[in-house]
């Protein structure tokens, strides 16, 4: 199976705050915009869908993510080999949407879509997103989800990690570094400034970062740990919405295979 996380959805009061922000520091683009007040943007590969919140139903932040599939009927033979207790929901589709939603084992929803989530695949250029990041209390179980339904691979990086018997693991789909840390409680001093559980934050690669670095709103990033495997820098957008920032670190998106800005 040939998936990969292609999308991201945020859910915001002010979309078009947030949109601003990452087409002008992030060079993204716009997709479209709906009647409710969405707006989709892409960095060329990831759909972006900044979703207005409804009558404050939704907590506001990063909600979801959404992996492509060849065709649900592989997931679903998958599924009930590897995972008989999932579900699988159709979702309304179109820009803002993918075609079906289902619950990996951490509680977390992630949406399928067939359609690329409508975002044309065009040569990867600087900005890019080549990362995210859950934070669960089971890590084995989430990555074996990944790696038995959609065919992620257990990075070398992971595997150094589970040999030292820490519970961080890595998935990578040939595009994105999927980190599955621990959830609060057992999270280090210098993760607790993303408390969320669940989708906690993305990643960007970038090249000449020093101008990079200085061309966003001040105070807007800070220093990452040294020890931290694949990001320099830490940032939050408009909402405070956490993301790394990496270049001469990068991102593992395969079994030794890394990208580099």
């Amino acid at each position: 199976m040939n998936s990969q996380i292609r999308y991201l959805a945020i859910v915001s009061e002010r979309p078009e705050t947030l949109a601003n922000f990452y087409s002008t520091y992030f060079k993204m683009r716009e997709l479209g915009r709906s009647d409710h007040g969405d707006i989709a943007v892409t960095d060329g590969f990831y759909n972006i869908s900044i979703l207005k919140q409804r009558d404050g139903s939704e907590e506001t932040g990063i909600n979801h993510f959404g992996v492509t599939i060849d065709n649900i009927g592989e997931v679903e033979a998958r599924i009930k080999e590897f995972a008989p207790n999932t579900d699988i929901r159709k979702e309304e589709g179109g820009l803002f949407h993918g075609d079906f939603r289902v619950t990996d084992p951490s509680g977390q929803s992630l949406t399928l879509s067939t359609h690329q989530f409508h975002t044309p695949i065009v040569e990867r250029t600087f900005p890019c997103i080549r990362h995210l990041a859950v934070c669960v209390s089971n890590n084995d179980d989430v990555l074996d989800f990944y790696v038995n339904i959609f065919g992620f691979r257990e990075s070398t990086t992971s595997r150094r990690i589970r040999s030292e018997n820490r519970v961080v693991r890595w998935a990578a789909d040939g595009a994105t570094a999927m980190a599955i840390l621990p959830d609060r409680t057992r999270r280090d001093m210098n993760e607790r400034e993303s408390p969320r559980d669940g989708l906690n934050h993305f990643g960007w690669l970038v090249n000449n970062i020093e101008p990079f670095l200085n061309s966003l709103p001040e105070g807007c990033v800070s220093q990452r740990p040294s020890s931290r495997p694949m990001a320099e820098y830490r940032g939050f957008d408009p909402d405070h919405n956490p993301f790394d920032i990496s270049q001469d670190k990068g991102y593992e998106i395969d079994v030794d295979r890394w990208v580099h800005g």
